[in-house]
């Protein structure tokens, strides 16, 4: 028999966009502002590292351990803090991500050994790891909190908006990098390096640190409270101050729901309903992290080869810092920001599916323009601001495309009881693509446009995951995981609240 989805969350559907919906979207989004800047200003500053404790660039096996450690953490933040989200509650969990990001942030910059020298990348390896847990953790969290506050209209918009703020993220740990090393550009490197890595890794506490008091303001999401903890009074309260309305709990609905099978994770009925969407979810996000983060974490390596940046001058560091941040800062502004909100402003209209297919095979497209006339054409020639439109052209492609709608796509096609777990696992498959991606462009950094093919070659794995995907634009939560069968009839929409309203919500 069909079931009513209940009216406090198709008011949540319904409801036109206000305020709550931004603050929403800032507070869930400035964790991401923090993931992408901590993710990606390692990779601006490992050369000063190297500097400081190798008197020249850092070994190959430490470049990838410093590049890959938060990657590690992230695995386990996702699996964890995604399971915790839904036994414990969204909110709960979400505090906790975020402290634990500001410890670490702040114990990064702050790696000090007893022993002087190498033991210090021992200890801020250490610190990079749990910082990387938190940041996994944050993923799932944001990501589902997001899609359960956001109305059905424009909630792909709404998700693709806080995931773009990584993309503020990775430019301000552009900026950051160039002002720090510009403010000692003229100083003495053997003794101010120290200062200037340091400075950069803890800047990433900022950020979070100032969301926290609005993180614990936001109340549980109503899909939660209502779904998972079965709370149909709170979950009414909570939402009519949220949307400045009076709504009446349905405590009868939450009780049938109680007293109905909800299959688990491991169950016969998830995998016959949702096992292939987990499969084609954790895939693509697999794929496209594997380029993903091959390109963004070792771009100055590609660049320097290229010869758009200077290798590391032993007398002048903190130039080729400033020129490295310099075509980090660039790349962002023209490529990654507009890739992102592209998404923001189409994923609502084309379709994630639809979206993620093009972002693939465009991805694609480019890297074979700069893979096939590498050896013979873009190292050989002064062409080196070719080969960065075209690169500025895949990072686009990357987040007018998969990088984002991987992230959007898990939020919405689970039940609200696994939601967070399954974008947790989706998650973590990610970030294994990462540190594979990671480990394979350092071994194999001097065949460059073999890897690149190799990334071609994960793309077109990618696009055809995702046609095992269903589409989720303009349909409700409930309606996607099937966990209602129908909304309640429009002309009753008013039934749900109980008096007058303090503002209309429209439908």
């Amino acid at each position: 028999m069909a079931r009513d989805q209940l009216r406090v969350l198709y008011t949540l559907d319904v409801a036109r966009t206000q305020l709550y919906h931004f603050m929403a979207i800032v507070i869930a989004g400035m964790g991401f502002f923090t993931d992408a800047y901590d993710f990606f200003a390692i990779s601006l500053v490992v050369d000063i590292i190297g500097y400081k404790y190798y008197q020249g660039p850092p070994p190959r096996r430490v470049s990838v351990a410093i590049s890959s450690i938060a990657l590690c953490g992230a695995v386990p933040g996702h699996l964890i803090f995604g399971w915790l989200g839904d036994k414990m509650g969204r909110k709960r969990i979400y505090g906790i991500t975020l402290v634990l990001m500001v410890v670490t942030s702040l114990a990064s910059g702050l790696s000090f050994s007893k022993r002087v020298g190498k033991n210090v990348v021992v200890v801020l390896c250490f610190f990079r790891f749990w910082l990387g847990v938190s940041i996994g953790g944050d993923y799932p969290l944001s990501a589902t909190i997001m899609s359960e506050y956001a109305n059905k209209r424009r909630r792909g918009a709404f998700i693709a908006t806080v995931f773009a703020l990584q993309g503020f993220g990775n430019l301000a740990a552009g900026i950051v990098g160039m002002v720090v090393s510009a403010a000692f550009v003229n100083s003495n490197p053997s003794e101010n390096a120290d200062f200037v890595w340091r400075i950069v890794l803890m800047f990433g506490a900022i950020p979070a640190t100032l969301t926290y008091y609005w993180r614990m303001k936001m109340p549980e999401t109503a899909r939660y409270t209502a779904l998972v903890a079965m709370d149909a009074q709170k979950a009414a309260s909570d939402m009519s101050s949220v949307l400045n309305v009076e709504i009446a709990p349905e405590n009868e609905a939450v009780s049938e729901l109680t007293r109905q099978n909800q299959y688990g994770l491991f169950s016969a009925d998830f995998l016959h309903r949702h096992g292939i969407h987990l499969l084609g979810t954790s895939m693509c996000w697999l794929a496209v992290d594997i380029t993903f983060y091959s390109l963004n974490l070792f771009m100055k390596d590609i660049f320097t080869s290229v010869k758009l940046i200077p290798p590391l001058d032993m007398d002048h560091p903190f130039q080729r810092m400033i020129k490295t941040t310099a075509l980090h800062t660039t790349i962002a502004l023209c490529g990654t920001l507009p890739g992102y909100f592209f998404t923001v402003a189409f994923v609502d209209r084309i379709s994630r599916v639809r979206i993620q297919i093009l972002g693939f095979a465009m991805m694609s497209v480019f890297m074979i323009c700069l893979a096939a006339p590498y050896d013979r054409y873009w190292t050989q020639h002064k062409n080196k601001y070719g080969f960065a439109v075209i690169y500025g052209m895949t990072t686009f492609f990357a987040n007018f495309g998969p990088n984002t709608t991987t992230f959007i796509i898990p939020a919405e096609i689970f039940p609200a009881r696994l939601r967070s777990t399954c974008h947790g696992i989706a998650g973590a498959f990610g970030k294994i693509g990462a540190i594979t991606g990671v480990f394979v462009f350092r071994y194999n950094e001097n065949h460059v446009p073999s890897t690149l093919y190799g990334l071609v070659g994960c793309n077109i794995v990618g696009l055809l995951f995702t046609l095992l995907l269903p589409e989720s634009k303009g349909k409700s939560l409930e309606e996607i995981t099937g966990e209602f069968e129908q909304q309640p009839p429009q002309q009753h929409a008013v039934a749900f609240v109980s008096g007058e309203y303090r503002r209309a919500v429209p439908v």
